[in-house]
């Protein structure tokens, strides 16, 4: 039975090998500003500020990233463990986990510049039958809410694409929001601000 929530899933089982490629560690246990080392961990500072605008929260982190889980745990979260072929697959797996909501906030662990407005407003635009993108400048980002009425796609996701085509049709709404957070993920040790 369908809830009138709105469940974040957080994907954060990537393997970040273009980080690693570029002289860095683990990016999502790496502090989010570069100049402040004590400076939240990329991750924390991602689920900080998405704070509590959705109902429920899903993070997804692979199930051998044991630093990873327990950063987690020590900061009062219980991830969900998978075995995940990429982006998509890891989605398919919280969605399964997760269906009951009217839709979701789906929200990357490497993104930890959005404002928490962004989540709020994106969170309160996603119903059953909507796609939402927020923009910048014209530029689509992150964080995307996915209406319930899209689950069985979702669910058949195997591999790193995503939820892309979904948002490739003519149905979805972008959302402007003054926020160049939505376009800077980290990828490579150059990507933190400062």
């Amino acid at each position: 039975m369908q809830s009138n929530t709105v469940c974040a899933i957080v994907l954060a089982a990537g393997l970040g090998t273009r980080y690693r490629a570029a002289g860095g560690a683990d990016k999502l246990l790496a502090a989010s500003r570069r100049q402040q080392t004590d400076s939240l961990p990329v991750l924390l500072a991602t689920l900080q500020a998405l704070g509590d605008f959705a109902d429920a929260c899903v993070i997804v982190v692979r199930e051998e990233h044991q630093a990873l889980i327990d950063c987690l745990h020590a900061a009062g979260h219980t991830p969900l463990r998978v075995r995940s072929n990429g982006l998509g697959h890891s989605l398919a797996q919280a969605v399964a986990r997760q269906r009951h909501h009217r839709g979701w906030l789906v929200v990357l662990g490497d993104m930890p510049y959005v404002r928490p407005d962004t989540y709020r407003a994106v969170a309160a635009a996603t119903h059953p039958e909507s796609l939402v993108v927020p923009t910048c400048n014209g530029r689509r980002g992150h964080p995307r809410g996915i209406g319930a009425s899209f689950a069985e796609q979702l669910l058949t996701l195997a591999d790193e694409h995503g939820a892309q085509a979904l948002f490739g049709s003519a149905a979805v709404r972008e959302l402007a929001v003054d926020d160049p957070g939505i376009l800077r993920d980290i990828d490579r040790p150059d990507d933190h601000l400062n």
